[in-house]
């Protein structure tokens, strides 16, 4: 069982039919992948997460599980694999691409067999519901995620007797403009 989960949105996406626009690692122009900030921020994410002697730069363990959303006809976004892409070559982890973003119960019970440490890419406004799914608390993470935000880590941890997790929010700081607030905790809005 995951004792730590830490769950990122994919880096920048293009906004819009203007630039910057996305583009894939053969620097081919594609709305489906990361804007150069983007490219810039998965790889600076090899270094923040991969870090030095078992642990990443902001003093989390190091990752030993990597999920990334499936591209399929549903969902045909390369961005939390680009993500993905830098760190996973450092690490030498494969990327686990074999659900597709909205199968968020899946994806839940998938982090929750795994043992060790999981990274997670995926689509912002699923995460709220995947922490809550993997907790069983949906007030126990903000609500939302910000469409602006690129730069924050959630870390769900359990307890040292594998009880319920605990959570934090982790700051990136690894470009320039990176906020330096976390996010608010945002109530989930009410169906409607």
């Amino acid at each position: 069982m995951a004792n730590v989960v830490m769950l990122i949105r994919h880096a920048e996406k293009p906004v819009g039919d203007g630039p910057p626009f996305g583009v894939t690692d053969d620097g081919v122009v594609d709305p489906e992948s990361l804007t150069p900030r983007g490219w810039q921020r998965a790889g600076a994410l090899v270094r923040w997460f991969g870090g030095q002697v078992g642990a990443s730069a902001a003093g989390l363990p190091l990752p030993t599980h990597l999920f990334a959303s499936q591209i399929a006809p549903q969902s045909s976004s390369r961005r939390p694999q680009q993500t993905l892409q830098p760190l996973a070559q450092s690490l030498r982890l494969p990327i686990d691409t074999s659900l597709p973003k909205a199968d968020i119960s899946r994806l839940a019970l998938a982090i929750l067999a795994v043992e060790g440490v999981v990274l997670v890419a995926w689509e912002h406004h699923l995460i709220p519901s995947l922490a809550a799914a993997l907790t069983g608390q949906p007030s126990l993470t903000p609500g939302v995620w910000p469409d602006d935000r690129f730069d924050v880590v959630w870390v769900l941890e359990r307890g040292s007797h594998g009880g319920t997790f605990q959570f934090r929010q982790v700051l990136q700081r690894v470009l320039a403009g990176d906020p330096d607030q976390p996010m608010a905790m945002t109530a989930v809005p009410a169906p409607g």
